[in-house]
């Protein structure tokens, strides 16, 4: 591993190989011009140690780490754009591409041109890529620009499919799988990648022969580690397609989920929807390699929440363990508590 040399050490190196008679203590014109060089070296320095980390998959960071897995035909998910749609209510023309937004200004255009007589719904697409695009349900409700005729807007129902740009832990992770597992000819490793490349995918697993000779299962989940919606199936089956070996019969799905009420007696109060955040991001950290969900697990994160101070009776749908197939996916969507 190479390290930058600090500036002191450089100067001290240059001075030992200086050959003068004359003195070389601060102030003197030998010093000035060493310790000038000295500064200028160790600026190379930082730079070579850089440039040493960007070579390799393991220390690389951004456009390098890209370029370095492009090579082995990995490319960086890009973000994507979350979709909907939108109720209009009013007399009037709104051609395709008119900006409405939610209170906190993300912003949505529409993909249709509408001829509005009442109300009427319009898909719409978020104007910039990523998570942030995916809000609620009743939340895109203003209109920043006057409509002549459209008096109101609202969306029955969240919008989804936006997911950000592949971050650097999950590009490493792609490009390591790619080069250490041996993916070719269409075995399950190859379905794994497959699956894995299309934007908006965080995890995949393959079960081969699930359904007889020939058959090839593939599970997924979003970037967020949560259910797939049908859009991203879609999109994975689709690409599947085109590159899986001729014979081949492929079925794309996302884990149908295990809704968990948990119940626990507690003393203290708690924050339901943090305690709920924290048990859905400890199952997301484990991804689809999660086979159960304990009542030891909830008590260890019903602890750490600092506004409790003890529990007892943790139960999870009425039981001391959830547990869950490849085929399935544990969900965090209740709590109920007692004092303790």
């Amino acid at each position: 591993m190479y390290e930058a040399r600090e500036q002191e050490d450089i100067l001290a190196e240059l001075q030992s190989e200086s050959e003068t008679s004359a003195t070389k203590i601060e102030g003197t014109f030998e010093y000035d011009m060493l310790a000038s060089n000295s500064i200028e070296f160790a600026k190379t320095e930082v730079e070579l140690e850089q440039l040493y980390k960007a070579c390799f998959a393991d220390t690389s960071w951004g456009e390098y780490l890209t370029m370095i897995a492009e090579q082995y035909g990995v490319l960086r998910r890009a973000a994507t754009k979350a979709t909907g749609t939108i109720t209009l209510t009013g007399k009037g023309i709104v051609p395709t591409g008119s900006l409405f937004t939610t209170a906190a200004g993300t912003k949505f255009q529409t993909l249709e041109y509408r001829n509005v007589n009442g109300t009427a719904d319009v898909p719409v697409e978020a104007v910039n890529a990523g998570e942030a695009g995916d809000v609620k349900e009743n939340t895109i409700t203003v209109i920043p620009m006057s409509i002549p005729g459209i008096t109101a807007v609202t969306n029955a129902e969240a919008t989804s499919g936006g997911y950000d740009e592949e971050d650097d832990e999950d590009l490493l992770k792609r490009y390591l799988e790619k080069v250490r597992l041996p993916a070719t000819s269409g075995n399950k490793y190859e379905y794994y990648e497959w699956a894995k490349s299309v934007s908006g995918v965080g995890d995949a697993r393959v079960q081969s022969l699930w359904n007889g000779p020939g058959t090839v299962k593939v599970i997924i989940v979003d970037a967020n580690m949560q259910v797939a919606p049908a859009s991203l199936i879609q999109s994975v089956a689709d690409y599947i397609e085109t590159v899986r070996p001729i014979g081949a019969t492929v079925t794309v799905v996302s884990p149908t989920p295990i809704p968990v009420t948990i119940t626990a007696k507690i003393s203290g109060t708690l924050d339901k929807e943090q305690f709920l955040k924290d048990v859905n991001a400890y199952i997301a950290g484990k991804g689809m390699d999660l086979r159960s969900l304990s009542y030891a697990r909830c008590i260890d994160i019903l602890l750490n929440q600092t506004t409790v101070a003890d529990c007892a009776d943790v139960r999870l749908n009425g039981k001391e363990l959830i547990e869950c197939s490849a085929d399935e996916m544990i969900r965090a969507e209740e709590v109920e508590v007692d004092e303790l």
